[in-house]
Parts: C-alpha cells; structure tokens; sequence
C-alpha cells in the first residue's frame, strides 16, 4: 500500500490526530512521536522527553482530545509499518483501574501513576518552587521554607479530602456510563481558603450540598445517597484522596494556594512585612504551563522512555554510523 492509500484509509476511519502524524511523518526524520489527550499535555511531556533525548532529534506531540481515542489510535496503526519505539501514547489513568483493575495495555502506552498528568505537578516541591521563582520569595531560612512547605502539605491533604464526596460522585457516573462534563465544575463555589486554612465555602459544608453543586455544573443527577456512602468508603479504603483526586481539580488548588501563600509570607517569612513583587501572574488558566517544566520525572515515565525512545534512538544513531 502507498502513502497516499495509506493515508486515504485513514481519513475515512481514523481520528485526526492520525490524520496528522501521517501528514508529519518523515522516515528520514530525527523525530519521535507521542499522541496524548488533551491540548495541554504536551507542556508536560514535552519538558520531560527533551531532557532524554539527543539536541539533533525532536518530539512532536499530537492530541487526540480523550482518553478512549489515544487507545483508539494505537489500535488503528499498522505495527508492520511503524515502530512501537518512535510511536508511544500517554493516557491519563483516570478512574478506569479504581472501576476496573484489570485493564492492560500495549508496551508503547504510558498510563500516569495518579489520576492524571497534573498529579504528578502539584507537589510540595514544586509548590516551593513556584514561591521562590515566580513569586519572587527568596530571603527565606531553611527552616521558614521547610514550614512553609508542611503547610502545603497539610492544605493538600484537606483539599483532597474535601472533595472525597466530589470524586465518589464522578466514580458512580463513571460506572454507569453518566455523561458529565467535568471541567464545568466551579470549585471556587465549593472550596476556599480562610486565614490560610482550606475550607468549605459558606453553605457548601455538607455532603449533600457538595454534591448537588457539582451536579449543578456538570449536568448530571446525583446518585442515592447510600450509592454515595458505599463508593466514598471505597474510594477512601484505595487511598482515592491522595492518588486519585482530578489533576485539573488539584492544579485549581495548586495556584490558590501558591497565591494565596504569597499574600501572607510574612506569616511564615520574617524577612517580609509585605509580599514581594511576583514576576507573572499565576492563575488556572497559566499555571500548568509554569509549573510543569519545574516538576520531577515520575520514575514509571522514566522508565517507559527508557524502553521506547531511548532505544529507538541508538538504533537509528547506530544504523546511520554504519
């Protein structure tokens, strides 16, 4: 089959973020691909992937827009034409293995060790690094920044929790296959930070009330409340709090906190009286992108690009030195 059938055959079958990488792909190209959800992946991916490999060779990304058409993709390729070494896919593990454990996936599939990419961002580490780089909070002991740190812990620990209701929510839909449009959910209206503490908003402090705002936002029915009861004590017996809370939920906090934080430094800074001056303005809107580049490799990445691009790489280096 040539290109052009190739290609012909794809568009009337395949999503376009194939359609893409067959316009893209180049065999003689220096380039390694990945296809991942959502538009904002790539800052992510792409800040990890550029540290393994060589200056000469590149990364394109391509996103698919959901979890089900990056596996879609895979499953549609020819594996006779294309390497799974070149060609990977990131997915967000969502809460598809707290429904289902025994899901498995190809050699050249990523799945995030916590619900999300996001996850993986919004650490203490790079909490404490958006302080110290963006807001500009620098005359710090280490003893006041490794307070300023537990603080951070704890606020993500109450966060987490707060929206346990939230997430057990999301699992019942999941489970049975109610639409919800996730991303609606004005968590301003949910949580706050009160004198550095989070909080429930005012009126918003029971279950009940929780959940029948996220239902507001999202367009769903809530489910009986003892469906409710019994997959909140799941979801806190897997450890769902701190594994599994939606990454874009936990990037909302991450820059309230952050901001919020460096409002009251002087609490927790006795070099400041005033907050200092912040080099950008940290928002939902930006904070992905400025703090992605600062977090660590998961381990589970590390080693999956040790197994796919690495060894692509040195093959192809040791071909064309033959």
């Amino acid at each position: 089959m040539t290109m052009l059938e190739v290609h012909a055959s794809a568009l009337a079958q395949i999503d376009e973020a194939y359609h893409e990488f067959l316009i893209r792909y180049d065999a003689t190209k220096k380039s390694v691909f990945g296809f991942v959800e959502g538009k904002d992946d790539p800052s992510f991916y792409r800040s990890i992937v550029e540290r393994f490999i060589p200056e000469d060779w590149s990364v394109e990304f391509l996103s698919s827009g959901n979890r089900n058409k990056v596996l879609d993709t895979e499953g549609a390729f020819d594996w006779n034409r294309f390497s799974r070494q070149q060609v990977v896919f990131f997915v967000d593990r969502d809460l598809v293995h707290f429904l289902n454990p025994h899901i498995s996936y190809a050699d050249n599939v990523y799945v995030t060790d916590g619900y999300s990419v996001e996850n993986s961002i919004v650490t203490r580490d790079v909490f404490g690094r958006l302080l110290q780089e963006i807001h500009n909070v620098i005359d710090w002991t280490d003893q006041e920044r490794q307070s300023v740190l537990t603080y951070f812990d704890e606020q993500l620990h109450a966060f987490q929790n707060l929206l346990v209701p939230v997430m057990a929510q999301i699992a019942l839909w999941r489970q049975q296959n109610i639409k919800a449009n996730l991303s609606n959910l004005d968590l301003s209206s949910l949580v706050r930070i009160v004198d550095g503490a989070v909080t429930s908003t005012s009126g918003r402090e029971s279950i009940e009330a929780k959940v029948g705002r996220l239902s507001e936002c999202v367009g769903a029915e809530a489910s009986p409340v003892d469906q409710q009861t019994a997959m909140e004590a799941i979801f806190r017996e897997m450890g769902g709090p701190d594994k599994l809370t939606r990454g874009k939920y936990l990037v909302w906090f991450l820059s309230l906190i952050a901001n919020d934080c460096h409002s009251r430094i002087h609490h927790f800074v006795q070099a400041y009286r005033t907050p200092p001056r912040s080099k950008l303005t940290l928002g939902p809107n930006n904070v992905m992108a400025v703090a992605a580049p600062r977090a660590r490799i998961p381990a589970s990445l590390s080693a999956f690009l040790e197994r796919t691009f690495i060894p692509y790489i040195a093959s192809r280096s040791a071909q064309a030195a033959v």
